[in-house]
């Protein structure tokens, strides 16, 4: 069984005392422990029931300057302070470096708020219930139309975990969580053409899947919408990002906030704060306290407090992505180097009167690649969707690129939709880029 944040806890503590007591100068521990169960089906037969459990320890002493991190699963007590003797001589043999340390103490969050994270009926539903839902989803997908001719599977999966955080200035930290998800992903058919499609659905909460027939129904309809998809001839037009596709933008813009890309100066976005970075349509939060969040964490990886903030306001970027070690590389106050529930602020068009704006176009529904340089902003990733005609949707396209610079991009986005689902941790409304590269023929 998965061990309990209660029971977690007192293993942190000692750690800490082991840490202090074998001379480290500072140290902190984060303990993890996490339960899940794979479901999985393909063409009606049960192809998957796989559960794993895990748990894991990581150990990080300072000693004046110098640090050292090492881990373990081994969480009996004297191979702890085995590991933390290790881990401090390690840390004694290492350079120095003079922005190392712990964030101080004023930094770390003092209250750690109860954001809704678990829900007690994920562990009551049966491994029949679990096989019913999947085999759902799939049959759904499977008997939508009759071009869907194969299946990639579909599958039930549900987690359980509970992490603790502990340092050597008295802070300790825990919380636990769960997720469930449902997934299926089918093979549509047609003239010597083949399509995958697949969809997925996922919560912290049973009770906000989306049922097994609206995953199973959504994955054949994008794996049909793609049938007889060809090239167009290379073209600058207007891309409408389709929300997945838009979140992915969004996070990879986002990521170039890092401090560490910022005082290493390898980041587009460097020196850039209180400067325009987007259109004025553009605003970019983060809120790790939402109640019930993918992203929600009460305390950041070092234990400072999550707090919602707005990255980008009316294009202005207000703030990087601080961890007490880059705020120190830029003397400046660390605010968390790391995201929680992360989303463009939605708008007010319908994403059919965005496409509807479109002369000429491309809606976008898949890239591949990596194709983004985070210190130069330039963007060129492998791209699929749907053209745009006269503002309808008319076929599908797939073998083209597109490419351009990322705050040429976000300068030119002139739509946000109105159709913001918080469906993972990093998500957006559909957005509309008013020109961009599009190479196909």
């Amino acid at each position: 069984m998965t061990s309990s944040k209660n029971n977690l806890i007192p293993i942190a503590e000692f750690v800490i005392q082991e840490g202090k007591r074998l001379g480290a100068t500072e140290c902190d521990v984060r303990i993890s422990s996490s339960n899940s169960v794979d479901t999985g089906v393909r063409l009606g037969e049960v192809e998957t029931l796989e559960g794993a459990q895990s748990r894991s320890l990581q150990f990080e002493a300072y000693v004046g300057k110098k640090s050292a991190s090492t881990s373990t699963s081994d969480l009996r007590r004297p191979a702890l302070t085995e590991l933390v003797r290790n881990t401090i001589a390690m840390a004694t043999a290492s350079e120095e470096d003079p922005f190392a340390g712990l964030p101080e103490a004023r930094y770390l969050a003092k209250k750690i708020p109860d954001l809704g994270l678990t829900d007690d009926a994920i562990a009551k539903i049966t491994t029949e219930k679990k096989i019913q839902m999947a085999l759902a989803a799939e049959s759904a997908a499977r008997g939508y139309d009759e071009r869907i001719t194969n299946s990639r599977g579909a599958s039930f999966t549900d987690w359980s975990g509970s992490t603790v955080f502990a340092n050597s200035h008295g802070f300790v930290g825990s919380y636990s969580s769960t997720h469930c998800s449902i997934s299926a992903a089918v093979v549509a058919s047609q003239d010597d053409q083949m399509q995958v499609g697949g969809w997925s659905s996922g919560a912290l909460s049973f009770n906000k899947l989306e049922s097994p027939e609206q995953v199973g129904i959504t994955a054949a309809k994008r794996a049909l919408r793609m049938l007889g998809a060809k090239k167009v001839k290379s073209q600058v037009v207007p891309v409408v990002f389709d929300p997945l596709m838009a979140a992915q933008l969004l996070a990879q813009f986002v990521g170039a906030t890092a401090g560490s890309h910022v005082y290493r100066n390898s980041s587009f976005l460097a020196g850039k704060i209180d400067q325009m970075v987007a259109s004025e349509a553009v605003t970019i939060i983060d809120d790790p306290l939402m109640i019930g969040g993918l992203g929600s964490r009460p305390y950041d990886g070092e234990g400072m407090p999550a707090l919602k903030r707005t990255l980008v306001e009316n294009g202005k970027l207000n703030t990087y992505l601080l961890s007490s070690y880059s705020a120190r590389k830029l003397s400046t106050t660390p605010n968390s180097g790391s995201t929680g529930n992360l989303y463009f602020a939605p708008g007010k068009l319908s994403p059919e009167e965005i496409i509807a704006s479109v002369p000429n176009g491309l809606y976008l529904t898949s890239v591949s690649g990596p194709g983004f340089n985070v210190v130069t902003g330039d963007y060129s990733r492998g791209a699929s969707g749907l053209w745009i005609e006269n503002g309808e949707l008319t076929f599908p396209v797939e073998g083209i690129t597109i490419a351009g610079n990322m705050l040429e991009m976000f300068a030119n986005i002139d739509a946000i939709g109105n159709d913001l689902v918080f469906r993972s941790s990093t998500v957006s409304p559909t957005i509309k880029i008013a020109s961009m590269m599009v190479a196909g023929d």
